[in-house]
């Protein structure tokens, strides 16, 4: 066991390392450490006969580790908040309406092609950070592991638009791209947000946080429409 632990820390690390290297070289989301390593590590485990189960608690203090650095973008957000709160009534009212319009063409994209009830209610939290979502959809009905999937999609699909909707919608306001990054892509477009400033990771930061529970509200208010639209 102790050998498992410490071959699968250093792998993951190493290959979140190449990862880093190859993306410097290739700068694109295709080849992203947060789509090349996951990659790398699922090939290695199929290979090698592990169970993710195993893996898993090998390497659970790397994924504790997220907590700490969660905390640690609160500090960009402490040190923005007054330029955020100069656009309250703005941000509030995206987030909301970026957050019903998310809920609302998931579930009925989900519907139209024929996915089915289970996976449409899985869609609904696709929008917001991942240990929150798994949450709602198991309080809702969904399957959190459909959850994870839509979310994982939702986020890098929203990375790789964002550049052609900052340039289409010639968005310059860093609160607005922070809020973009943060609604449409949560955690890896807050990571992308602060790529581009220190105002538009702050904005993402905030939109990953009070568009959850946004999404959360929205959720649980619009559960009773969703299911009477189902029995139709």
């Amino acid at each position: 066991m102790i050998l498992l632990k410490t071959c699968s820390v250093l792998l993951t690390i190493l290959f979140f390392y190449a990862a880093k290297r190859l993306n410097k070289k290739r700068p694109s989301l295709l080849f992203s450490p947060a789509v090349l390593a996951p990659a790398a590590m699922i090939v290695f485990l199929l290979v090698a006969g592990v169970p993710y189960v195993e893996y898993s608690q090998a390497t659970s203090w790397i994924s504790e580790m997220m907590g700490v650095v969660t905390v640690a973008f609160a500090v960009p957000l402490y040190r923005n908040w007054a330029i955020l709160m100069a656009h309250r009534r703005m941000i509030l009212l995206s987030l909301a309406t970026g957050s019903l319009i998310a809920i609302l063409a998931g579930v009925s994209t989900a519907m139209l092609v024929g996915l089915g009830q289970s996976a449409a209610i899985s869609v609904i939290p696709r929008s917001i950070t991942l240990p929150i979502a798994l949450s709602v959809s198991e309080a809702i009905g969904g399957m959190p592991a459909m959850t994870a999937v839509f979310g994982m999609l939702t986020s890098f699909a929203g990375v790789f638009l964002a550049p052609w909707v900052i340039k289409r919608m010639k968005l310059r306001h860093p609160v607005s791209i922070g809020l973009m990054y943060g609604m449409g892509a949560h955690m890896l477009g807050m990571v992308k947000a602060f790529e581009r400033g220190d105002t538009e990771g702050s904005s993402a930061t905030l939109a990953v946080i009070a568009g959850a529970m946004i999404t959360v509200v929205w959720a649980f208010t619009l559960m009773p429409l969703i299911m009477s639209w189902f029995a139709i």
